[in-house]
């Protein structure tokens, strides 16, 4: 089996590198132009550098970046820095740091870094601007307090006001960039809006020029205008893009001597401390601005496509579409009731909706709306009879989802509405004809030969993998049989999960006899085929079962897995499955053999 080869640019290793080599280069930088008078850092953007790494980076492989980053951070600090002994508590001081910052935001906002909402900002301020450098400071001040004899209360506020503003500031362009979102947004703009992000660009430079070129008046509100509006018109972008060219003039002219910190009568270090706030309020402005903007542009896109669907669906299908109350009142339903139930929409309209539900069916009707009314973000399903205008009852499936009111709260349900009579007859045709395991919910052994003769018939290709559980009978014995049913119930879980079966053109999962189990992938390559039985191998080694008695049981899986290659029997290809099988529990068990 061939394996594509990958660039070394793409490699962890690389990847690791490259960031020591970019948090030594911040670092470096930071320490040589702006400590003064023997102080710590007043900018410091390496620790930003670090947490973006970590935030787009999985968890797995954050100890790489962390290994490499702690030796690098070390050099730029002995050669740089305070040096002497407090070289390796500083480095780890700020690796650990960057961690706990990018640790606690997973934790507190699993898909953090894009920026998309209000609330993913304000937790971003809170818990990397405020909370984390609050607490590196602490023993950050103790260092340099016991180095070079700075009173701790300054230390305290110059580590933290670095470091807090240094996350704020230079955290948000740096994560939206290693992202691609900047990119993306490029790549996907039109000429005209071009034109307009640069006219709008272009008057933030020339406002940032205009207030950081001169030391005579105090223009700091002046950029903030354009930085607005570019942020109203671009999004995430304008105000990113307009964050860093204020960085950029701001800091660059502030050291060089210019700007409107020099009217202050104070030491260059409380000068940019006073910049930086300065640039983190306009981040805390602008970032909470653009998470707004994004989730309402986002919201807006919804409601015209839900919009256009809604009408869509109305003009062409059969099925009937019905808005209720809250109460279950008919609001509207839509011409298609004449044709399938023989209601005119005003015999409908103002009547309650249980009305016309088969009694026995009623209970489940009003269960799932309740469901629906409780989880706004999920479509709820369920079937039940519904009594036409002749008195004949018809099965019907309805999928609905609640449906907001002005104050964004449910105050109602909208339902699609199809009959699935010959449905429902076919369904029990199958199940009188017993093809679904009993304990499992998967389908038989008769139901999978059936399957696999069609799929090796058809001659489209396709895969076929076959698992047993790693000493079950050790699992019957000890647990009981109980137990080893709960246990089978959980492999079949997860094999839904990784193999969703049900679509003919897709997998077909099946329990074919004790702890037995098979997989059928339809069209699928042997590497696709490879990677969902190595998924299946994987979460079942991270799941576990209970007994009766509360203990915890932890369960392995191996697998064998031979391609349906033309010219094979059924048999044969049964036979090379369960044979790369055996090789998988002669190898040791908890692993996938692929048939030669």
């Amino acid at each position: 089996m061939s394996v594509s080869p990958r660039s070394p640019a793409s490699s962890p290793l690389f990847k690791a590198l490259f960031a020591a080599g970019a948090y030594f280069l911040c670092s470096a930088i930071a320490l040589q132009l702006t400590r003064f008078d023997g102080g710590v850092a007043i900018v410091w953007l390496a620790g930003a550098a670090l947490f973006s790494l970590l935030s787009i980076t999985p968890r797995r492989r954050w100890w790489q970046l962390l290994l490499t980053c702690l030796p690098a951070g070390g050099v730029a600090i002995g050669l740089f820095g305070f040096g002497g002994w407090l070289t390796l508590p500083l480095a780890l001081i700020g690796v650990a740091e960057a961690w706990g910052a990018a640790w606690l935001m997973k934790r507190a906002h699993p898909r953090f870094g894009r920026f998309e909402s209000v609330t993913e900002a304000l937790r971003f301020i809170l818990i990397v601007g405020l909370l984390v450098p609050a607490v590196s400071a602490l023993a950050g001040a103790l260092c340099a307090h016991l180095a070079k004899g700075i009173p701790y209360g300054a230390a305290w506020r110059d580590w933290f006001t670095a470091h807090a503003l240094g996350f704020v500031v230079f955290s948000p362009p740096l994560l939206l960039a290693m992202r691609g979102q900047i990119g993306s947004w490029l790549r996907s703009v039109r000429h005209a809006q071009a034109l307009e992000a640069a006219a709008l660009l272009g008057a933030v430079t020339l406002c940032a020029a205009i207030t950081f070129g001169q030391d005579v008046v105090p223009l700091v509100v002046l950029p903030i205008v354009p930085m607005v509006a570019a942020t109203f018109r671009l999004g995430r972008f304008g105000a990113v893009a307009s964050v860093v060219i204020l960085l950029a003039v701001g800091l660059g002219c502030s050291l060089a001597g210019m700007g409107p910190t020099m009217l202050l009568h104070a030491t260059m270090t409380l000068r940019l401390e006073v910049l930086q706030i300065y640039f983190a309020s306009v981040v805390v402005i602008l970032l909470p601005l653009a998470g707004e903007l994004e989730a309402r542009q986002r919201l807006l896109r919804q409601l015209r496509a839900a919009h256009a669907l809604h009408r869509l669906i109305i003009e062409r299908t059969s099925d009937v579409m019905m808005r209720l109350g809250a109460e279950g009142t008919i609001r509207y339903v839509s011409p298609a009731a004449l044709r399938e139930w023989g209601y005119r929409p005003e015999e409908l309209t103002g009547r309650c909706a249980y009305d016309i539900v088969l009694a026995a069916d009623l209970p489940a009707v009003v269960e799932a709306r309740h469901r629906s009314l409780a989880n706004p973000e999920q479509t709820i399903s369920v079937e039940y009879r519904l009594i036409r205008k002749d008195g004949s009852a018809v099965w019907m499936e309805s999928h609905m989802c609640a449906a907001p009111g002005a104050d964004g709260r449910p105050n109602g349900t909208i339902s699609i509405i199809r009959d699935t009579t010959r449905r429902r007859m076919a369904m029990d045709e199958l199940e009188r004809q017993a093809m679904t395991d009993p304990l499992t919910g998967l389908a038989n052994r008769r139901a999978f030969d059936a399957a696999l003769d069609a799929a090796v018939s058809s001659g489209h290709g396709g895969c076929l993998a076959l698992f047993d559980l790693d000493h079950f009978k050790h699992i019957n014995d000890r647990y009981g049989h109980a137990t080893g049913d709960r246990v089978l119930t959980l492999f079949a879980a997860v094999l839904r999960g990784t193999a969703p079966h049900g679509d003919r053109a897709g997998p077909m999962v099946a329990r074919l006899g004790g702890e037995e189990f098979a997989v059928l992938f339809r069209h699928a390559s042997l590497d696709q085929a490879q990677l969902l039985c190595e998924r299946v191998r994987l979460r079942l080694a991270d799941s576990e079962s209970r007994s009766l008695t509360g203990e915890t049981v932890s369960v392995t899986v191996s697998a064998g897995l031979a391609p349906l290659t033309a010219g094979l029997s059924v048999e044969q290809i049964l036979r090379s499955a369960d044979a790369a099988l055996y090789r998988a529990k002669d190898g040791g068990r908890n692993r996938l053999a692929i048939a030669a």
